[in-house]
């Protein structure tokens, strides 16, 4: 479960030991309102990673925590090595 903690003037996000599932709609809402088409294009990109629970795509907290720490921002691109 994720925790919003203050510390001074900062805000932090934190997880507890839980680690708990949530679905492609509740991380969509989460993230501010973003549509679930929009997380279901990150998880093909591999922005998100998803955890297959019979038939339904979930999301761990932790994943969605990842992507609230670092903006949104996918990893640089490779270069070609020469």
């Amino acid at each position: 479960m994720l925790m919003l903690v203050k510390r001074g003037t900062h805000l932090f996000l934190l997880e507890d030991d839980m680690d708990n599932l949530i679905s492609v709609e509740e991380t969509a809402k989460r993230l501010g309102g973003l549509s679930k088409w929009t997380i279901h294009a990150w998880l093909s990109q591999g922005k998100l990673q998803r955890t297959k629970v019979g038939g339904r795509t979930m999301i761990r907290e932790s994943e969605l925590l990842k992507v609230i720490n670092d903006g949104g921002k996918s990893p640089a691109p490779k270069r070609p090595e020469k």
